[in-house]
């Protein structure tokens, strides 16, 4: 039977160079290619994306309705990475973890698409002092 090995969103632009500005400047894709101005495709490591663009009284609600998920290895590090750009995480999608067992947090795209990154590991320890006990004389 064929392997499906990965799926490629396309998501809804008010505007395709605002969108690709805010994908590579602010979340670090980078861009695959440009089809005019209506067209886009941007990837970070194994992840794809285009970049459509919508009929402009449209486009809010088309993105408003539209989410798209990213499984991530090192949640912490990219949640980081993402909130040295002011306004970059949502102020609803702070990093937590959800009542379905994920941590994630959420980013709205420029045309109000719902990028959430993920993952299902636990968090990643913070660095203790090892315990010693202490024996007790008599």
């Amino acid at each position: 039977m064929p392997k499906i090995e990965q799926s490629v969103p396309v998501l809804p632009c008010a505007d395709v160079a605002q969108s690709l500005a805010f994908y590579t400047q602010k979340l670090g894709f980078k861009e695959t290619f440009r089809d005019g101005e209506n067209y886009a495709g941007v990837h970070r490591d194994g992840a794809r994306v285009h970049l459509c663009a919508v009929e402009p009284k449209l486009a809010k609600t088309v993105a408003m309705q539209t989410m798209c998920r990213f499984d991530v290895d090192d949640l912490e590090t990219l949640y980081e990475e993402y909130s040295a750009h002011k306004g970059v995480i949502h102020p609803n999608g702070k990093l937590a973890v959800k009542p379905w067992g994920t941590r994630e947090f959420g980013v709205l795209d420029p045309s109000g698409v719902c990028l959430t990154f993920s993952t299902d590991q636990p968090a990643k320890a913070a660095s203790k002092p090892a315990k010693t006990k202490a024996k007790l004389g008599k």
